[in-house]
């Protein structure tokens, strides 16, 4: 469940942080006030107040506002959601740090060449960002996954708990917490190590790239 949780918010902080990047490298300044307030925002909240916002004052808003009952099997996705936006926000700023590193000249070139600004982004800016931040990338992509054990202090369902939850289930139903929890500490600390060896043998490939092509 926590790779589960880590994959899906990883790929939603990626597709909204991109998004975000959009709005700040807009030429238009409502665009651009928007992508600063969101990375404003979600960079300075804290996760866990954030996550028991979605998952425990949403839903009580949601019923005094409605009066009904709020959708059940939400609490999950909105966990995720958490994750993702304050994830989003430092992939936003790092992603912006990769596009102002990318040379003016090789834009320039590439405008020589006829190319339009939305090839020249997806082309040559986009490319040679990703590459630049790459190590940044991928240490940001494994504190998301670290991040989703904060599901833990969420109130989640029952039949969620039983899932993610594990270790303080077991511990208590048995009255004995040290091996549980040194135990899914073991577990997280090998799939972070794993994680982290995969992603940072990408990033050294793709450091790797922009060295031969210098």
């Amino acid at each position: 469940m926590t790779m589960l949780i880590a994959a899906v918010s990883g790929l939603g902080a990626a597709i909204i942080g991109f998004l975000v990047l959009q709005c700040r490298c807009s030429a238009r300044g409502p665009l651009r006030a928007l992508g600063v307030g969101f990375v404003m925002t979600f960079r300075n909240l804290p996760l866990v107040p954030l996550l028991l916002f979605l998952t425990f004052g949403l839903p009580g808003l949601w019923t005094a506002l409605s009066g009904r009952p709020f959708p059940r099997g939400l609490e999950l996705t909105l966990v995720i959601l958490g994750l993702a936006l304050n994830t989003a926000a430092y992939l936003a700023e790092i992603m912006l740090a990769g596009v102002t590193a990318v040379a003016p000249q090789q834009v320039a070139a590439a405008r020589s060449l006829g190319l339009t600004p939305g090839a020249i982004r997806r082309c040559v800016i986009y490319p040679q960002a990703a590459r630049i931040v790459a190590p940044a990338l991928a240490s940001r992509f494994i504190h998301n996954m670290k991040n989703s054990t904060v599901a833990l202090v969420v109130p989640l369902p029952v039949d969620v708990m039983e899932v993610v939850g594990q270790a303080g289930r077991i511990a208590g139903q048995t009255f004995s917490w040290a091996e549980p929890l040194i135990f899914a500490a073991c577990v997280h600390l090998l799939l972070a190590v794993c994680l982290g060896h995969v992603l940072n043998r990408w990033a050294s490939l793709e450091q790797a790239r922009i060295g031969a092509t210098a």
